[in-house]
């Protein structure tokens, strides 16, 4: 696509680590398709716990050409907003990183904070050109918080571009920043991985995949599976992923006795995620906020029907040929979702056909383009 090949340093917390290598498998595929585009070094900041507690693994697999792991020394649990302020004095002490932003040319910052704040601070020492890439998250919950926010729109404001996963989330950031250059680069999905297949399990199934945290809906979509069981509904529940809440989620499994009927399978690798999501009959997403999830892309591509809540930039990729949105993420609304999407008749194909657009090599042109327009 691009025979002209330009210098990109990635700055992203987003990335596999040696003791998570399941960790951010959707953004290393992004990761993957830029540095067949360009020469892409990373420089990927570890919580300092973590660091030291599995130096020796970095040290074994640590690429000091193109991947620079370095330690991100912060106080866990408090300050929050002065994280990017850590991230900076991290990124300094640790001597490789500053080198390496002192002699780029592009940086791309994939979480606006701290990671995206931390640049934008040192983009004037270090005189390279910044884009940050919001995703969801990292834009919905600090927004929330006047500190934060206020944090945001100076990274904005100081950055050359702004990329977005959603037209909902790049409204977010025009609302904080007045300044930036946004623009909506959706993300884009692997479709010879993720492919339609006949094999479905017996009995119906529905599956979550996400983070274990409050705001993905998970203790509303429990309760929502214990009424359906207490219907006489025969179904089975899987849920992917990990996170602080999975020891609560597996506890109230176990105390509402919905073992037989609900799986947590816990973080599994990309090819697993594959042969769930062909398997079940509907993926499930009652979050209270969210960019673009990378799941619902995913899910669309293997022909599985979608109920998820109406927020951030699902509805402009889930409508009513390929899955039911729903207005709340409370019990009742994911009951109707789930009832509504069984009792349709749906065409793996059209649904596949949906997003039949959204492709890694659109994504790299787009992304290519707004990088290096200038």
């Amino acid at each position: 696509m691009n025979h002209h090949k330009k210098n990109i340093l990635l700055f992203t917390s987003i990335y596999p680590l040696p003791w998570q290598p399941n960790k951010a498998t959707f953004n290393f595929q992004q990761y993957e398709c830029l540095t067949k585009e360009h020469h892409v070094d990373f420089l990927v900041p570890v919580p300092w716990l973590e660091w030291f507690k599995n130096m020796g693994k970095l040290i074994d697999r640590h690429d000091y050409k193109h991947v620079c792991y370095f330690p991100f020394f912060y106080v866990p649990g408090f300050f929050r907003g002065f994280n990017s302020f850590f991230l900076v004095i991290s990124t300094i002490i640790s001597i490789v990183p500053i080198l390496k932003l002192m002699n780029a040319k592009t940086v791309l910052a994939s979480w606006a904070s701290p990671d995206g704040l931390a640049c934008a601070w040192l983009k004037n020492i270090c005189k390279y050109r910044l884009y940050i890439q919001c995703l969801g998250s990292d834009v919905n919950v600090h927004s929330k918080h006047y500190f934060r926010k206020a944090l945001l729109k100076k990274s904005f404001d100081l950055s050359d571009g702004v990329i977005t996963v959603s037209k909902a989330l790049q409204g977010e950031v025009e609302k904080i920043s007045k300044k930036a250059k946004v623009e909506t680069i959706y993300n884009g999905v692997n479709f010879s991985q993720f492919t339609l297949s006949a094999e479905k399990f017996d009995q119906t199934s529905l599956i979550f995949i996400g983070n274990m945290i409050k705001t993905k809906g998970i203790y509303e979509l429990l309760n929502a599976v214990k009424t359906m069981i207490g219907s006489g509904s025969d179904f089975h529940l899987h849920m992917v992923g990990n996170g602080p809440e999975i020891d609560n989620i597996k506890a109230l499994i176990i105390t509402n006795n919905l073992q037989q009927s609900v799986t947590v399978h816990g973080t599994v690798n990309h090819h697993q995620v594959v042969d769930l999501l062909q398997k079940c009959h509907v993926l499930v997403l009652p979050s209270y906020q969210e960019g673009v999830p990378n799941v619902i892309m995913e899910a669309l591509a293997c022909g599985v029907p979608v109920v998820a809540t109406k927020v951030g930039g699902i509805p402009e990729v889930v409508n009513d040929n390929n899955g039911v949105l729903i207005n709340h993420h409370n019990e009742a609304d994911i009951l109707a979702g789930i009832e509504k999407c069984l009792s349709n008749t749906w065409n793996g194909q059209a649904i596949r056909e949906s997003i039949k657009i959204y492709t890694w090599g659109a994504n790299m042109k787009q992304l290519s383009s707004f990088l290096f327009r200038h």
